[in-house]
């Protein structure tokens, strides 16, 4: 539930194989011109700090592995030369060492202090260098060596990490956060809150437009390009994808028996375990509440047999989803839940009919009884030869799709043969009909290529995706029209209800501005002169905002808001969508803020000490010379 408080932060911290290092994105510094003085083994001198070309390297090189595969998990493995280049990662690399070479000056003029034994302690803490629980001395060396660190080197990071961290540490203490800061915090952040709008929409003004031939021609000669008729083209196309060719491709019982052999897990199903639950949620999460929780449960647990568990699911489960159904899950599988699930440790180590003894997990504490169970199965080969043929047949298929679609593009050695060349080979053949090159018909590689060839002339086979698919098209232009502007008279009404929204923006525009000239703001009286109607929102939470008031588009609109009162009466503005609002309502659950103050305050004063870095760093970086070697810089760029 810590999740509730959870909003946008600024991270000081990226990590970097094993060590974090601090940094803040961002910032200009100066570009030393002509021979750089330093000497070509240093990249960046932060006052009398030396950050040598290697360690920039280094850092480049994890920054760019770092985001790469951040970037590939993203969008799925497709990452281009581009999307690393608009990450910035010279400038992101400078930034990071410059922040942290300050942080450490500062930390150090300080007076903070580092010992061998708060590196150990750092090092024996990391998770990564653990077995079994516990440090592990060759475990930690093995990792080093993996990932090419000499254990000093790694130490001599830690050691600087500490110090960064012991800053922040001294920051914190320094930073207080009341009962009546967080309270605030609260209301401003999660309170839900009612408006009550006018909307200065184009279209309530759409009426009071007046116009004459004269103010509609020159609408015309003015924006000639709304009314200029695109180039358009007709395009008879046939499309050879997988679904056309797998039916055709061969597949003998020797090729089917040899995937089968090869792919024998995917023929395998899992134990499969029909489960049913009690959860007891606790009441917050004081000792107390936990405990309670856990009494109630084993009070529970004395009561269950099988025949009555799903009686006594619909009587104390706090699962809405299940407890209709008598705590009942369905079929399920180990595999479907987190290698740690502590509810899957206790649910599938029991047999059917048992039950298990309350057992806590994150979301209170579970009674499970396993209803039934089925064994792992082993799907014969007979039984999985549709499938292996179908899978088989869309291999093949993908792999002759070109060579099959350029066969049949050969075969038709003249216009005329299209038609019956594809009604032969059981193409069905497509007419686009006169369609803009700009429109989404199809491809607009293939919608271009059309209007530029000759009338008439086969063309393809071009690749496409169908439905994610590859396929390839044959197609010929039997239609084209350049683009020309009509004539006013024939687009005339055309012109009349773009003039119309043209001006009646303006008018709401006008009429926006007017009315908030009026001191105090009185959105009924608004209402009533500008004859618009007031719209009111449901009660709504920040994190989900009413999509229909459009200047919920905008964070600061969002953050402004909801730090306002009941009944205050603003204004917002978002694209070409004007409003006038009223909060009429603003209802904080107390309750909710007494239960999680402390975490609240948490996280409060991380917010409060990332802005306290932030601000160190702006006053740092105006007293510091910076310089970056521009050479070094620059030739990051080929690594």
């Amino acid at each position: 539930m810590l999740s509730f408080f959870r909003k946008h932060k600024k991270y000081f911290f990226v990590v970097l194989v094993l060590a974090t290092l601090s940094f803040i994105a961002g910032g200009a510094y100066l570009y030393v011109a002509g021979p750089f003085k330093m000497g070509q083994d240093v990249a960046i001198k932060v006052g009398s700090t030396k950050i040598s070309t290697q360690e920039y390297l280094n850092t480049y090189n994890q920054l760019y592995s770092f985001y790469s595969n951040l970037l590939a998990q993203m969008k799925g493995g497709n990452v281009t030369e581009q999307d690393i280049k608009n990450l910035h990662l010279k400038q992101k690399t400078a930034d990071l060492l410059i922040d942290r070479a300050l942080l450490l000056q500062e930390a150090k003029r300080e007076g903070i202090k580092v010992t061998k034994e708060d590196i150990q302690k750092s090092i024996e803490k990391n998770p990564v260098f653990a077995e079994n629980g516990k440090f592990s001395k060759d475990k930690y060396l093995l990792v080093l060596r993996e990932n090419h660190l000499k254990p000093a080197e790694f130490e001599a990071s830690i050691k600087n990490d500490l110090y960064i961290e012991k800053l922040k540490d001294s920051m914190a203490k320094k930073i207080n956060i009341t009962d009546q800061m967080a309270k605030k915090y609260f209301i401003d952040n999660f309170s839900n809150i009612k408006l009550s709008y006018v909307d200065f929409d184009a279209n309530a003004f759409a009426q009071k437009v007046t116009y004459n031939d004269a103010d509609l021609k020159n609408y015309y000669n003015k924006n000639k390009q709304e009314f200029t008729e695109p180039a358009k083209v007709d395009i008879k196309y046939a499309a050879i994808d997988i679904t056309y060719l797998a039916p055709k491709e061969k597949v003998t019982d020797q090729e089917m028996k040899s995937f089968y052999d090869t792919h024998q897990q995917s023929f395998q199903t899992p134990p499969l375990y029909k489960i049913a639950h009690i959860l007891i949620k606790p009441n917050g999460n004081s000792k107390e509440g936990l405990k309670a929780t856990q009494a109630k449960a084993e009070e529970i647990y004395k009561k269950l047999t099988p025949d009555n568990f799903e009686q006594m699911a619909q009587k104390y489960s706090d699962d809405p989803y299940s407890k209709p159904k008598g705590g009942v899950l369905g079929w399920l599988y180990q595999s479907m839940f987190k290698p740690d699930s502590e509810f899957a440790k206790v649910a599938f180590s029991l047999k059917k009919g048992e039950i298990s003894k309350p057992f806590k997990t994150q979301l209170g504490y579970e009674i499970v009884y396993v209803m039934d169970t089925k064994p792992s199965k082993t799907i014969s080969f007979d039984e999985a030869k549709p499938y292996i043929k179908q899978v088989l047949q869309m291999q093949k298929a993908q792999d002759n799709l070109f060579r099959e679609s350029k066969r049949i593009a050969l075969m038709i050695k003249n216009p005329a043969d299209f038609d019956k060349i594809c009604k032969q080979e059981g193409l069905k053949v497509h007419q686009t009909g006169l369609v803009a090159i700009d429109s989404n018909v199809l491809p607009q590689n293939i919608l271009q290529k059309a209007y530029e060839s000759t009338t008439n002339t086969l063309l393809g086979p071009d690749e496409v995706k169908v439905n994610n698919n590859t396929a390839y098209i044959i197609y010929e232009t039997t239609e084209k029209k350049n683009p020309y502007l009509p004539d006013f008279d024939k687009v005339k009404d055309k012109v009349i209800k773009a003039y119309i929204k043209y001006k009646a923006k303006e008018l709401a525009k006008d009429a926006f501005l007017k009315a908030l000239t009026e001191k105090p703001l009185n959105l009924e009286k608004i209402a009533s002169e500008y004859n618009l109607k007031i719209q009111t929102t449901p009660m709504f939470s920040k994190m989900n905002p009413d999509p229909n008031f459009a200047c919920f588009n905008n964070a600061e609109n969002i953050d402004f808001i909801f730090k306002q009162n009941k009944g205050f009466v603003g204004s917002c503005s978002a694209n070409s969508d004007n409003y006038i609002y009223q909060i009429a309502d603003k209802k904080a659950d107390m309750n909710l803020y007494e239960q999680y103050k402390n975490q609240l305050k948490a996280q409060i004063k991380d917010e409060e000490v990332s802005k306290a870095l932030e601000n160190l760093l702006k006053t740092l970086k105006a007293n510091t010379k910076i310089v970056i070697n521009p050479q070094i810089v620059n030739e990051s760029a080929n690594q």
